[in-house]
């Protein structure tokens, strides 16, 4: 039977302990087929300044889903962890062994739940799985990995109608990645945009909450017509390949069409060439055409306004 296990640490030498746990795994349920890369991650259910280091190795194995059990806590305890959990919570650990997934079993018992009853929602384990066996699938559901994957990357987008402290953190660390000529908005800066009509701003958010990107639309009604823009796309470094930016674009191009516009406008620096890439991608057509622009100095008067 192939088994997929789930390995984790977040103190001490996390990737000797993670493959010290694999030999010792190895030497107790059977020989390992293969682990994927190592994934460093943010710790899952507690805070914790240690970083996790996360991956997933296959094993072929001739043992019950009961003697897995023991194998993995006692390879757990050997490595210098003691316990699961601590009143329900969980805890910085030298290693943390899950047992995800056992061919086509289904067990449920109060030692054990198999297949891994979290792992639909743990990115920490889909993406090293996904790399390992991105067509093993789930024997409830049907679903492979690279499906789970895919339904754990759609992004939660809203339109950010007032300030509030998370958006407003999110908003300082996504601007310069987006440009070195901006600073973070001001609480009262970003209340005036969101007021602003004809300008609206979209933030995206992953599985846990937390604002990985932002694009602004914004709409112009003239007598030829709804205009449309988007602008200030961009995603946070550390989760791109999501498809947050896909979707944020067909999410706005989506606002555009039900406000009226015909059509929606970008513009990107030839740099930014991922930029330029997703656009295309989207099916954006480069135009020929000449954007005139000039730096306008703040009239006394204007620079008080407001």
């Amino acid at each position: 039977m192939r088994l997929y296990v789930g390995l984790g640490a977040n103190t001490g030498d996390r990737k000797r302990n993670i493959e010290s746990a694999i030999r010792a795994l190895g030497g107790r349920i059977g020989a390992c087929a293969g682990c994927s890369s190592f994934y460093e991650t943010e710790p899952v259910g507690f805070t914790s300044p240690h970083r996790f280091l996360n991956a997933v190795a296959a094993f072929d194995t001739a043992l019950t889903p009961g003697e897995l059990l023991d194998a993995s806590l006692d390879v757990e305890r050997a490595l210098g962890r003691t316990e699961k959990s601590r009143d329900g919570v969980y805890h910085d650990r030298p290693i943390d062994i899950d047992l995800l997934l056992l061919d086509d079993a289904v067990t449920r018992t109060p030692r054990l739940v198999l297949p891994h009853p979290h792992m639909e929602r743990r990115r920490f384990v889909l993406e090293p799985l996904c790399e390992l066996a991105p067509a093993v699938r789930h024997p409830l559901t049907g679903r492979t990995a690279a499906e789970m994957l895919r339904a754990l990357n759609r992004a939660d987008i809203r339109r950010l109608t007032a300030p509030d402290a998370p958006a407003a953190e999110a908003l300082a660390r996504l601007l310069p990645q987006l440009t070195d000529h901006a600073a973070p908005p001001t609480p009262a800066a970003l209340a005036s945009l969101l007021a602003a009509e004809g300008t609206r701003l979209y933030v995206a958010a992953d599985e846990e909450g937390r604002i990985r990107g932002t694009a602004t639309l914004c709409l112009c009604r003239q007598l030829t017509g709804t205009k449309a823009w988007i602008e200030d796309v961009v995603v946070d470094a550390a989760c791109r390949g999501r498809g947050y930016g896909r979707q944020l674009i067909e999410h706005l191009e989506a606002e555009a069409a039900r406000s009226g516009a015909q059509s929606v406008s970008l513009t990107s620096r030839p740099a930014r060439r991922a930029a330029n890439a997703l656009y295309a991608a989207c099916g954006f057509v480069r135009r020929e055409t000449n954007v005139y622009r000039k730096v306008l100095t703040p009239s006394a008067e204007g620079a008080g306004a407001g």
